[in-house]
């Protein structure tokens, strides 16, 4: 790949989004075969607690939009649980070396830290908002779901995760994204919070604020631009690639398509 690339007009997907501009970055191959090709790749044990988590927290607040009280914390748990068990059975969990019984306990401490730390003091005004983003001279968007806006005009994102967010938090294209959306309606958001529930020996829930100036939205536009240059030139020369030789993500435990790929397991 060199020189210049044309900017397409269309692209294989009418639009991009967070999930598919990340993987993209990560492994083009693995993009290919999601968004081309249409292969179906089993979540994992943690895509489904966190996937729970959220629509369970994501009803309540939309409760609460619509009735003035949020449900209580047993009320939450139940709709998790509810939510937990409809996915296992419909999906081929992939659990990847976890315990289904261990990671839905986890899900049940998550909630009870978020409903007891931040849920209390959040005042929501939409839940699961799509938004459209439109882009200058091309047939194709972004497309997106504010997971929660807040009262105070900030957008607000729920995260399980396994770690503490750190300095990640003010790199990650979700907010640049998100962010930009709320310019483009030409309603800014005040900010961006992770909502964010730790999953350590006792699980823990934080706030992690982070924004993005002006010209780092126009960069992220420009960057979008770029990418699906990428792609239509990888789309005409059949030309894909793997991921970053040694990148944690290329290995059996966190890619669905490892024994079949040619650049992991099926090598």
């Amino acid at each position: 790949m060199s020189g210049t690339l044309e900017i397409p007009r269309v692209l294989p997907v009418d639009y991009l989004s967070v999930s598919s501009v990340n993987t993209y970055i990560k492994c083009p191959e693995k993009w290919r075969r999601k968004y081309i090709d249409r292969e179906y790749e089993p979540p994992s044990g943690a895509m489904i607690l966190g996937s729970s988590v959220g629509a369970a927290e994501g009803h309540a607040y939309q409760v609460q939009i619509e009735e003035g009280t949020r449900p209580s914390t047993d009320d939450v748990l139940d709709l998790f649980s509810d939510e937990w068990d409809e996915r296992i059975d419909r999906e081929e969990v992939d659990w990847r070396g976890d315990d289904a019984g261990e990671t839905k306990d986890v899900g049940v401490l998550a909630v009870k830290a978020y409903d007891s730390t931040i849920a209390p003091f959040v005042t929501p005004v939409s839940v699961e908002r799509e938004f459209n983003l439109q882009l200058e001279g091309v047939d194709w968007g972004f497309r997106g779901f504010f997971d929660l806006e807040d009262a105070d005009g900030a957008v607000d994102d729920l995260k399980v995760r396994k770690s503490k967010l750190g300095a990640d938090a003010h790199t990650d294209i979700q907010p640049t994204s998100y962010l930009l959306a709320r310019r483009a309606e030409g309603n800014p958001a005040s900010g961006f919070n992770f909502h964010t529930m730790v999953k350590t020996k006792t699980p823990y829930a934080e706030v992690v604020p982070t924004e993005r100036t002006d010209a780092q939205l126009d960069q992220f536009v420009d960057r979008l631009y770029g990418i699906a240059a990428e792609i239509h030139w990888r789309m005409e020369s059949d030309v894909w690639g793997g991921a970053v030789p040694g990148a944690w993500w290329c290995t059996e435990k966190f890619c669905g398509f490892w024994d079949s790929c040619p650049m992991g397991g099926a090598a």
